[in-house]
């Protein structure tokens, strides 16, 4: 990959100081989904679909939005949003997969500074203000007021069929390239072309951004023929179930959660994803003889599941039985030894335990797995602080709220772990060093 110039470089920076300030817009008008197995999830598929892209210039981020409106959106600098409406629409984690990587492309191709006539970053931020005005139905009318003064906030901003075309393209060879089946992205394309038809008055505001024509549905199908031989299903069961049930027992659904997988476990006793749903909708519901008993049972149908292990392993640390809560947290990483999300669990238990430096260790095992996602990093801050490792509890403390886009928070503990370290010592001068290039960026 040929290196950027000076001139790609500036470029590059300016994109990601204005998705900064976009999401912290964002965080201000969209309501961002804080579950933790939601979050991971979007995000897993998204790093290993960039794990087929190559070495980038940014640090790409994904977020969930809390919106029924079938939507999907990336901004200059790498961040990507998708809204609960989509996920609950799409059928399978292929189609999710498919949409992220038609999103990398757009970022990774600068299509939105194109799309705006250049990288001028008032003109830019008003398009992000528009987006963010329709990514919500039209809630956030105001939105492009606010971080769009003085343009004409009201151009249409919708990519071209050359954009959409390129985004296609590369898209599709990165999801193949990542294991997923490109087919997905034409089922989305369905999807959305679906609903449009059922309901002409009010389009997806996906189809604002990204125009569906039946010719761009031939060509996507031509590409996906033209990459030949698709990659093999994975084993297991489709993730994107259990975070469909996840949205609906967030929406007070649990009854009819409870009643469908009941139904399905009925129709097929043997299957062990139903067990282990039906188990983690009784969970949810604090009905816990309920859960136990469809939990080892799904166990016993599969027992080398990361994910049955997983929750199996938080249900019996709730209800005190740590050493089985240990044992089932191991199978689950023996299955899946990289999923920063079971080491925060294992911590949990280390803290309980008030095995303090176990639970340090773990969480710190999580940052490194994860080191953009900003829970690893607070849990670190609160563990440290425990372990009355001040300079260590700051400086996480300050990660962590680095990522969250609170800059002034982050500056004020990186200074506090400064203080404490030594401005001399080494690792004093590493965290100063950070500080500088934070406060740098702000000026």
């Amino acid at each position: 990959m040929p290196k950027p110039d000076e001139g790609q470089r500036a470029v590059e920076n300016d994109e990601v100081r204005i998705g900064r300030e976009f999401r912290r817009e964002a965080k201000k008008n969209l309501k961002l989904v804080r579950h933790l197995e939601v979050e991971r999830y979007v995000d897993n598929v998204g790093r290993r679909i960039l794990s087929a892209v190559g070495p980038q210039p940014f640090d790409y981020r994904f977020f969930v939005v809390e919106d029924s409106h079938l939507n999907a959106f990336a901004v200059p600098g790498g961040s990507i949003y998708v809204y609960t409406g989509l996920l609950e629409r799409i059928t399978s984690t292929d189609e999710l997969a498919g949409v992220l990587g038609h999103e990398i492309v757009h970022v990774q191709h600068h299509h939105l500074v194109k799309l705006s006539g250049g990288l001028d970053p008032t003109n830019l931020l008003a398009l992000l203000g528009v987006l963010l005005a329709r990514g919500s139905g039209g809630a956030l009318g105001q939105a492009a007021g606010v971080i769009g003064q003085g343009i004409a906030a009201t151009r249409q901003l919708s990519f071209s069929r050359e954009l959409e075309r390129e985004a296609d393209t590369f898209g599709l060879r990165y999801v193949a390239q990542a294991g997923y089946d490109p087919d997905g992205i034409v089922r989305f394309l369905r999807v959305i072309d679906k609903e449009r038809i059922l309901n002409p008055v009010a389009l997806p505001p996906y189809l604002m951004t990204h125009p569906l024509t039946q010719e761009r549905v031939a060509d996507v199908e031509r590409m996906i023929h033209a990459l030949g031989s698709k990659p093999p299903r994975p084993a297991g069961p489709d993730p994107l179930r259990k975070i469909q049930a996840i949205l609906r027992l967030e929406r007070h659904e649990a009854d009819a959660v409870i009643s469908e997988y009941e139904k399905l476990l009925s129709q097929n006793p043997e299957n062990p994803e139903w067990a282990y749903l039906l188990g983690f909708a009784y969970h949810y519901q604090a009905r816990l003889p309920e859960a136990r008993r469809n939990y080892e049972r799904a166990r016993n149908l599969d027992s080398q599941s990361a994910w049955i292990n997983r929750d199996l392993g938080r249900f019996y640390l709730q209800s005190g039985e740590d050493d089985l809560a240990r044992a089932a947290f191991e199978r689950s990483l023996k299955a899946e030894p990289k999923e920063p999300l079971t080491y925060l669990y294992l911590g949990e238990l280390h803290e309980k335990e008030e095995n303090l430096s176990e639970a340090a260790t773990v969480y710190l095992t999580a940052h490194n797995l994860s080191p953009l996602w900003a829970e690893p990093a607070y849990r670190l801050g609160v563990i440290y602080g425990k372990m009355n490792r001040l300079g260590d509890a700051y400086y996480y403390l300050g990660k962590s709220k680095l990522l969250l886009d609170e800059d002034e928070k982050a500056m004020a503990d990186f200074e506090r772990a400064v203080k404490i370290y030594g401005p001399k010592s080494p690792r004093g001068e590493v965290v100063k060093e950070e500080l500088e290039n934070l406060k740098a960026r702000k000026r």
